[in-house]
């Protein structure tokens, strides 16, 4: 099926969410995660959502809640169990392509016994073909009681960190992959090693160096050859595009991810970083007490500071779940609130959702898309 622009309104960014609703629930993760890990696999893309869901990729028109096209994996998902943590899908930069990856069993044939495999499709968004598709065996210990998460986030499961003209960068539970998209092979792959980011030729993440012990690391794409290390930094996550963020002592650091530079220092450990997919970048935190809390916000290019909660004010921290074309996303209480992303100050006080996915044209939040109405 041809995409077609969606006949309705668009806000850039929407601060308001109200009239009919689209549920999503292909995107749900399994009932046995908790925290990050069970954010429902879902990427919001100029009207369409793309969901990684549990037999391949599929994409639904968010305005009508009908599919556009849906496209099943070559080796069906497991049909036993609670179902499988999947990741939400990468739309590439141009809008053109949508990448996803599942852990799947193949069936042995013959003297062959099964084998555990990582499946990675990449679709063209306006037809729904498959654009190339690849079958990687998977390491080990990538599967099972031995893996073990590495990220903030606590996911296991496979994800396509970035795609270039020669490979694809795919991370799954303690291994990172290259693939040649054109051959479906593996130019190159990493052990104990979870890919974050994919910037100006250098793949970013995190490597386990022992038990509870890890380092951030900058790879070659071309090679895997070390680029870039910062030693003891643990519970690495995506910070924007070429940033990620990281413990290091009582400290939360955000590092250069393809020089490996420190570029910010925030005091205590845990903060969590997004960008806003322009220019600034919102790190915040939420604890139980008001002491564990704040939100801090700079520019992604000069790390220049812009705003911080709390200030001498008296406001309240919200609680932060997504930030969008200089938006921010959140709750106080139980209402949900839009800050302006460049000054901090209140934008919409009763938003109507708090979505964690955003695009001009709504929001998700849960596994219910809500569509924008301001």
């Amino acid at each position: 099926m041809t995409s077609k622009e969606p006949s309705r309104p668009g806000f850039d960014p929407p601060v308001r969410f109200d009239g009919p609703a689209v549920e999503l629930p292909d995107a749900a993760q399994p009932s046995t995660t908790s925290g990050e890990e069970s954010r429902p696999a879902v990427t919001l893309a100029d009207g369409v959502a793309y969901i990684t869901a549990e037999d391949g990729l599929a994409a639904i028109d968010t305005g009508t809640g009908e599919p556009r096209w849906e496209v099943d994996t070559k080796h069906a998902a497991d049909p036993g169990g609670f179902g499988s943590n999947r990741v939400a899908p990468l739309v590439a930069a141009d809008g053109k392509t949508v990448y996803a990856a599942w852990n799947r069993e193949a069936e042995g044939e013959g003297t062959m016994p099964d084998r555990s495999v990582i499946e990675v499709l990449a679709v063209e968004t306006a037809t729904g073909k498959t654009a190339w598709s690849a079958e990687i065996t998977s390491a080990p210990s990538s599967t099972g009681l031995a893996a073990v998460p590495m990220g903030a986030d606590e996911l296991l499961a496979p994800q396509v960190v970035g795609v270039d003209a020669g490979a694809a960068f795919v991370t799954a539970a303690d291994t990172t992959y290259a693939v040649d998209p054109s051959a479906g092979t593996v130019r190159w792959k990493k052990a104990d090693f979870r890919a974050l980011t994919f910037a100006d030729g250098v793949v970013a993440g995190g490597e386990r160096t022992g038990y509870a012990e890890g380092r951030l690391v900058g790879l070659a794409a071309a090679t895997g050859e070390q680029q870039w290390t910062l030693a003891d930094a643990r519970q690495p996550a995506t910070a924007a595009p070429r940033l990620l963020s990281a413990n290091l002592d009582d400290k939360t650091l955000v590092v250069d991810a393809v020089s490996g530079e420190r570029r910010v220092t925030l005091d205590g450990a845990g903060w969590r970083c997004r960008h806003d997919a322009r220019s600034l970048v919102l790190c915040s935190k939420y604890g139980y007490g008001a002491a564990d809390r704040g939100i801090t916000v700079f520019d992604a290019a000069s790390v220049q500071k812009q705003w911080a909660l709390p200030d001498d004010s008296g406001r309240v921290v919200p609680k932060v779940t997504g930030f969008w074309h200089g938006a921010v996303y959140g709750e106080v209480g139980d209402e949900p609130i839009v800050l302006d992303g460049k000054t901090g100050q209140d934008r919409q006080t009763s938003g109507g959702a708090a979505p964690y996915e955003i695009d001009r044209y709504g929001g998700v939040e849960g596994t219910t898309f809500h569509r924008a109405a301001g």
